[in-house]
């Protein structure tokens, strides 16, 4: 029953991840600890290294369209990589009391971003490679602590940086 329970958890992520345009972790964590009753840590765990999977597919229809910026990725990754531990290791620190109220507060936050994506301004300076470099760095180490403390992919967190102060087209940013 649990396999079945897997099974429908990992295509409601994916489905609803898709939909909403999110990874598919701030859906199946929620239905990890409620449905199959994993604790918040091991939920956490399991849709990272489900995020690993789909996020290789996902990447590998956008580098077929050619919308893949590959030094961008390699400066996201490599910086997310690094920071991605220190989040993991923060997370087994907390209680999981705490790291459960940590994750609806996240939670929360990527609804308000959500809401709010249409009306975020746009910012008009003009950016610079040293500052777009500065950019990269600093959204995929942020965005690789809190993927590891939150167990989801980094496109919530990642996008909106690379869209709004690097200027990058949506398409390549996601």
């Amino acid at each position: 029953m649990n396999n079945f329970k897997g099974l429908i958890t990992g295509l409601s992520g994916g489905f609803f991840g898709g939909l909403i345009g999110l990874g598919g972790g701030i859906i199946m964590i929620p239905l990890m600890v409620i449905w199959l009753k994993l604790n918040q840590l091991k939920a956490h765990g399991t849709s990272l290294v489900a995020v690993v999977f789909a996020g290789l597919f996902g990447a590998t229809a956008y580098f077929y369209h050619g919308t893949i910026d590959l030094k961008v990725a390699c400066i996201l990754a490599t910086t997310a990589a690094i920071t991605a531990r220190f989040g993991a290791v923060f997370a087994h620190s907390m209680p999981e009391r705490k790291l459960k109220k940590s994750f609806g507060i996240f939670l929360i936050f990527v609804s308000l971003l959500l809401i709010g994506k249409g009306y975020i301004f746009q910012t008009t300076v003009n950016t610079n490679l040293w500052l777009r470099i500065f950019i990269f760095l600093a959204t995929g180490g942020l965005t690789g602590f809190i993927s590891g403390m939150m167990g989801v992919g980094g496109g919530t967190i990642m996008i909106p940086p690379m869209v709004i102060l690097a200027h990058m087209p949506q398409q390549m940013a996601q």
